[in-house]
């Protein structure tokens, strides 16, 4: 129960500093820097998140389910080899991919490609940090405190630093760089604390990684199609810097919510794993079972949502962070509109992420995802040319319901 307690916490903290960042880090920006540069921050933070997906590829599900249950006291080998496997896979993808991404960033405005290259260090950060890893062996406390400290250091930065608009490249470079140092010292950690070596590993097995984990990569390659380009629609569709700071503020603030509640999705993903296993294939039984434990993370949910609203509502225009932002109240309106995507959000992953994945329907939830990220792109560009930012919120919380709608179908065919 200790062991639990401990490790909740420590994934709480890693949430939670996560979730801090973005609520001083964005709006300090946007009041320093002006809407129209923060755009071009969002805009190519936006483009970076494709790069960051590939990078992820499948691991952050499969490297898990791949540990889960092992000791690095007696399974230090079979651990060194998936760590091996997963850090050179991963480092390829981003050494092939990262030019393209700045390739695009260059033909959409030349402004954006060194915006670009700041933010390419977050994928490459997450292309060699081995949370995954962690998170599997139920030993998060290491990676809490690197978290942490990192998250301060990009704060310290940022608000020195910062001073106009001349400065607006420390915003990404910041964050990209101490992303970057904090990998570092959770890679070098992991190798000593779980005696984990780098270790040769045969092309045959890589393509095998790779093959094997196809599906679950293609469906998180589309889930950026409905949760992370409607920032690049609005600008597509020529929308002014103050309503694409305005988006993507409440799309910040919407992240920063389920960032909080992402410690209990990954205290309950090993559970539903080994749920998942035990019943074999999707059904109705293993259904009800997901649900006990996805129904205890809709409640604090649901708490955490009622206490941020009466927060608001009592002494919100009074906290610093939120004077900088610019047409609070409407951002507030938005938050309060995506913030029913959360809810969706959450029984994607536990039935969805967790579920499917482990009862060997990969290529449904694929199909599912792709499926909802093509048709919340035609919903969105639809919404956002006639709504705006409105429009574009609107869609947010329209495929997360979808995808739920198809995902649930699932286990009850």
């Amino acid at each position: 129960m200790k062991h639990k307690l401990v490790n909740l916490t420590a994934l709480a903290t890693i949430q939670i500093s996560n979730a801090v960042l973005p609520l001083v880090i964005f709006p300090f920006a946007l009041g320093v820097v002006g809407s129209d540069l923060y755009a071009k921050i969002v805009l190519s933070e936006a483009l970076s998140l494709f790069l960051l997906a590939i990078v992820l590829y499948s691991f952050e599900v499969d490297g898990v389910v791949q540990v889960v249950g092992l000791d690095p006291k007696v399974d230090a080998k079979q651990i060194s080899h998936i760590f091996s496997g997963i850090t050179y896979l991963r480092l390829s993808l981003f050494i092939c991919c990262a030019p393209i991404f700045i390739l695009v960033a260059l033909l959409i405005d030349k402004k954006l490609v060194v915006l670009a290259l700041f933010w390419a260090l977050v994928p490459l950060s997450y292309a060699i940090q081995p949370n995954w890893l962690y998170q599997g062996l139920e030993r998060n406390t290491p990676v809490a405190i690197i978290t942490v400290l990192s998250r301060i250091c990009i704060l310290f930065v940022v608000l020195n630093a910062v001073d106009g608009q001349a400065d607006y490249l420390l915003v990404p470079l910041a964050i990209g760089g101490f992303y970057l140092i904090g990998a570092i010292c959770s890679l070098l950690y992991a190798m000593h604390q779980f005696g984990i070596r780098f270790v040769g590993v045969s092309a045959t097995q890589l393509k095998q990684m790779l093959w094997s984990g196809k599906d679950v990569f293609l469906g998180n390659l589309s889930v950026t199609l409905y949760r992370d380009v409607n920032v690049i629609i609005l600008s597509a569709l020529g929308s002014l810097g103050a309503g694409i700071a305005a988006y993507s503020m409440a799309e910040k603030l919407v992240k920063a919510i389920q960032a909080s509640i992402r410690p209990l999705n990954q205290l309950f993903f090993p559970k539903a794993i080994r749920v998942a296993r035990t019943a074999g294939s999707p059904g109705r039984p293993v259904f009800h079972a997901l649900l006990k434990l996805t129904w205890p993370q809709l409640a604090v949910l649901a708490v955490l949502l009622l206490v941020l609203v009466l927060g608001y509502l009592t002494i919100g225009h009074n906290i610093t962070w939120v004077q900088r932002i610019e047409n609070a109240d409407y951002v507030a309106s938005l938050v309060l509109l995506m913030s029913a995507g959360t809810f969706f959000g959450v029984s994607n992953f536990m039935f969805g992420s967790a579920g499917l994945n482990a009862l060997g329907e990969r290529r449904y939830l694929f199909i599912a995802i792709l499926s909802t990220g093509l048709i919340s792109l035609a919903i969105s560009t639809l919404l956002a040319s006639v709504a705006g930012p409105l429009g574009a919120a609107i869609s947010f919380v329209l495929a997360e319901a979808i995808l739920l709608a198809i995902i649930t179908r699932r286990y009850f065919q």
